[in-house]
């Protein structure tokens, strides 16, 4: 099976990089696009959908058996099954804002083997394979050595499908406890960044497959620490996320479940 994966896995690779450059020739108005609302502040263009067909073929050429589950053509899940996000953080990408990714994941058997996001902005690849490590470029990742949440700097994600009453009482209670936190409005690449070290610790009350399962590959590769996913729910459905450096893990998780 390692041959196999290694295979998906440098197909991954050149797919993501084809991405990104058709995704910042969208960016960089080179072709035009419309944005369109799909629902309160969640939104959708022609570069979603041509970036994530760019891969959808590319992986169905390349594999014809696997299945695949986009945010934006749909799909299905099965025993190998690719999770893509084309443009995470849609919202900042009409906007002209540097702060999106694409988001790519191989599971098989319910198993995270290959997590790929790809900022193309910064021209930045995280890659992970499971038991090899997160890498980006050739600087291996690990998590940061925080301990303390009152010194952590923390990524907590809010869409409108979320609870707000709930968000802010954790909000409130986070800044209580001392923690910084952000959102920078890209899930998958606030993951990413938690691997990489630039924040301590991740929160969100519910993420879809196509922008979790990436991140979360590459944060337990970098040594992290993240709450089952997808819990007892199906893969499709997605769940909770809570990822971050070990030392921070159960504080993090005790405010998120509404104790100081």
């Amino acid at each position: 099976m390692s041959a196999a994966i290694d295979a998906r896995a440098r197909c991954a690779l050149d797919l993501a990089r084809e991405a990104g450059a058709l995704a910042l020739r969208y960016f960089h108005r080179d072709l035009a696009y419309a944005r369109e609302a799909k629902g309160p502040q969640d939104w959708v263009s022609e570069a979603d959908r041509r970036v994530e067909d760019l891969l959808r073929s590319g992986i169905a050429r390349a594999f014809p058996d696997d299945r695949f589950l986009g945010e934006e053509g749909g799909g299905s899940t099965g025993t190998a099954t690719w999770l893509v996000d084309p443009i995470d953080g849609t919202i900042n990408f009409v906007h002209g804002v540097r702060y999106w990714c694409i988001s790519i994941a191989f599971v098989s058997e319910g198993v995270r083997e290959i997590g790929i996001v790809l900022d193309p902005c910064a021209n930045e690849l995280f890659f992970a394979q499971r038991g090899r490590g997160a890498w980006c470029g050739n600087q291996r990742l690990e998590v940061s050595p925080c301990s303390r949440i009152d010194d952590a700097l923390v990524a907590a994600g809010y869409v409108p499908r979320h609870d707000l009453e709930e968000h802010l009482a954790l909000r409130r209670r986070m800044l209580a406890a001392g923690a910084a936190l952000k959102d920078m409005g890209a899930g998958a690449l606030m993951l990413a960044h938690v691997a990489a070290g630039r924040y301590d610790a991740f929160y969100e009350p519910h993420m879809h497959p196509w922008d979790a399962t990436a991140g979360l590959l590459l944060i337990e590769e970098a040594g992290g620490r993240v709450l089952p996913y997808p819990g007892s729910n199906t893969l499709a459905a997605g769940s909770r996320v809570i990822a971050s450096s070990p030392g921070v893990y159960d504080a993090l998780v005790r405010l998120v479940n509404g104790h100081a």
